[in-house]
């Protein structure tokens, strides 16, 4: 190392003999020649048996690293941005089909002083690069020597950034090499290997540890580190550099891959309602929708979205299915079959933010308790058990009943470690056999990150504030929406907690029942009702003679009139609905028609179009409504929410929301002189 030059470019005679470059443009030329061979074949519509390839890609993706020419380097620095701080020395090691080619090392000349923590993690000082070259003359052969080839470093974000700094700086070069990064390797597919720094995982896999923090024995760490980590991928089906791509999911990785479909794919899709179903190229199901239209829905699909966690799925899409429905509500509730089915990584009721719009007043465990021994305490119906309700038409099931569908026995009663072992495609029986193919790469790619974002958990939080709006969760109270405006909801319902604490666990529970009772009288617009309640109560013999109780009275009656001359009450609109929903199905040439009691769907029948007048009978709307009668009550009512009621009630919301004109809704309130239960007709 005492010559000007710091840096060796060793070679050898194991090259293949078809170049990387030329291996591309042959892999390209196929490509053209099978894309013209499919535009000249007649246009696939429906569900689709066989993969589209992303023709944005380039095909050697698909290949093993071992068949492929790898880079592994990295770099000493001053600092980590490139537009502040120099490299002091690079290392890398090229590989050809798994073998050593060549080596690349050089101190650089950073002309800076380099700073002490540096000094110490490096052992690099200023002596030892006073001669060196700078980086102006080092760039042209790091370049030469890189290559198309797929750079590895671990952390090479960082280290990568440097390079197409001076790639673009010193020679206005994109560096458009794709990378892995070993870290990222580690951190998402093995975040149990408990030290993820580079010496770390090298312990792990009981490697040897050179002198760590020096470019050539980090490269050479690298190295091995790589080929370890790509034998336990190997091992459990991600075999291509592609895989490794979709594993590693960094922002750049997954724009460079972009989107598994492509526009022209999805441009002959109907658009009309129905459930649309998104494959990897092993056929499982990755992502499943609801959408009023299919095409739409599709062409969304076609460009990558802000989200990260959707990005990658998105990245690993290779196919689509839909199912066309005669309308938006039944591919909601054909969805919700589906999604008791399956285990997706990427909930579409939470990603979409279907319930972003809904709010929950929920009761503690320990005043509900308090409820349930002192009945009289909060003046509000408790709630009502819902019952399955078997009658003529069809008949929707809770969670806990196992009931036939198309494609066989409901697997709701699965345990969770075999949810989504098959794909129920609900088609032709030979096809649906076709597909059903095990879950297996996909959602170990998707869920590589635990990332609990677009999972909808339903659990309740001990600590949770009792005003909760959004996706619903597990408990008891009460329901609104869709709201209209729901930050201002928010903010209200958060001033009345405020006003009125009844979640302090520090309150007596005699005081807290009245807190709340205070509350849902507001929220409810039953203003006047507890004014002459508190009345009596200030009136009552107990405190007749009591000065101070009868002053904090009136001091609640004056608040509680300031609020209604605020206009704080929830309008009828936001509360959960009961009547009918009527749907022109035009597939069969009949009516659908969904009875909603208090938000959920309980009960859904056809009807001949010649028969819609029956919908005005007395008798009929009777029969069709007696069932429910204990719970035809009003809004004050409080709800047990399980997980099946919160689907139900975010799933009719969001059709209330969405519906844009489909089919015709009729409150109940409006059918009320039709519904005689005493009366025998």
């Amino acid at each position: 190392m005492g010559e000007a030059r710091y840096w060796t470019f060793q070679r050898t005679e194991e090259i293949a003999a078809l170049s990387l470059d030329q291996e591309r443009t042959r892999q390209k030329t196929q490509e053209t020649r099978k894309r013209s061979a499919a535009e000249r074949s007649p246009a696939v519509r429906g569900p689709r048996h066989a993969p589209v390839p992303n023709s944005n890609r380039p095909s050697w993706l698909l290949k093993s690293p071992r068949q492929l020419q790898f880079v592994f380097f990295d770099l000493e620095t001053t600092g980590g941005n490139p537009s502040n701080s120099e490299v002091i020395e690079i290392a890398a090691i090229k590989e050809q089909d798994g073998k050593e080619i060549g080596r690349f090392q050089t101190l650089v000349n950073p002309r800076r002083h380099i700073p002490r923590p540096v000094r110490e993690i490096t052992g690099i000082d200023q002596s030892m690069v006073r001669d060196a070259p700078v980086i102006e003359d080092v760039v042209d052969d790091l370049l030469a020597f890189l290559g198309d080839s797929v750079l590895v470093s671990h952390g090479v974000l960082n280290d990568f950034s440097f390079i197409a700094h001076y790639a673009r700086a010193l020679r206005a070069k994109e560096l458009a090499n794709f990378y892995v990064c070993t870290h990222l390797l580690v951190s998402n597919y093995l975040p149990n290997i408990p030290v993820k720094s580079l010496s770390g995982v090298a312990n792990y896999f009981g490697l040897p540890v050179g002198n760590a923090h020096r470019a050539m024995a980090d490269a050479e760490m690298t190295r091995d580190v790589f080929w370890e980590i790509n034998k336990v991928c190997e091992k459990n089906g991600f075999k291509s550099v592609e895989d490794l791509l979709k594993i590693q999911a960094d922002n750049q990785t997954l724009s460079r891959l972009g989107p598994g479909l492509l526009s022209h794919h999805v441009e002959k899709a109907p658009a009309t309602p129905g459930l649309l179903y998104l494959f990897n190229s092993s056929r499982e199901v990755t992502y499943l929708s609801a959408t009023s239209n299919i095409r739409r829905s599709l062409m969304n699909v076609t460009e990558l979205s802000d989200e990260r966690d959707f990005n990658r799925l998105l990245v690993d899409v290779t196919d689509f299915k839909f199912e066309r429905s005669a309308h938006f509500l039944a591919a909601l509730l054909q969805e919700k079959k589906e999604l008791r089915k399956l285990e997706l990584s990427v909930d579409p009721r939470k990603f979409e933010g279907r319930a972003d719009n809904t709010a929950q007043i929920l009761i503690p465990d320990d005043l509900l308790e308090y409820w349930e021994n002192h009945p009289s305490t909060i003046p509000y119906p408790r709630p009502y058990a819902t019952e399955v309700v078997r009658n003529s038409g069809f008949l929707l099931y809770s969670a806990e009943q196992e009931v036939e569908t198309d494609s066989g026995s409901s697997r709701a009663g699965l345990p969770e470690h075999e949810r989504n072992q098959y794909v129920y495609a609900h088609l032709a029986s030979a096809a649906r056999e076709s597909l059903k193919v095990p879950i297996r790469k996909t959602r170990r790619i998707v869920n590589a990150v635990k990332n609990p974002k677009y999972k909808l958990n339903r659990s309740a939080d001990s600590k949770r504030l009792p005003v909760h709006m959004g996706h619903l969760i597990t408990g008891t109270g009460w329901f609104f929406g869709p709201l209209d405006q729901p930050k201002v909801v928010r903010k209200r319902l958060e001033e009345l907690i405020t006003l009125w604490p009844y979640h302090d666990p520090n309150l007596a529970m005699a005081d807290r029942a009245e807190l709340l009772t205070h509350l849902l009288s507001v929220v409810f617009g039953q203003y006047d009702k507890e004014i002459e309640r508190l009345i009596v109560s200030k009136n009552s013999i107990g405190n007749i003679f009591n000065p101070i109780a009868r002053r904090r009275i009136s001091q609640k009656i004056d608040l509680i009139k300031a609020l209604r001359a605020e206009g704080y009450a929830f309008p009828a609109s936001v509360f959960p609905k009961t009547g009918l929903a009527v749907l022109t199905n035009t597939d069969t040439k009949e009516l659908d028609v969904a009875v909603v009691i208090r938000g959920i769907i309980r009960q859904q029948l056809k009807l001949p179009v010649e028969e819609a007048d029956k919908l005005r009978s007395s008798r009929f709307f009777t029969r069709l409504m007696l069932p429910f009668n204990d719970e035809l009550k009003g809004a004050d009512q409080c709800i047990d929410f399980t997980d099946d009621i919160c689907n139900d009630l975010e799933l009719f919301a969001h059709w209330l929301s969405r519906r844009k004109g489909e089919g015709e809704w009729v409150d109940f309130d409006a059918l009320a002189p039709l519904y005689k239960p005493h009366v025998s007709e």
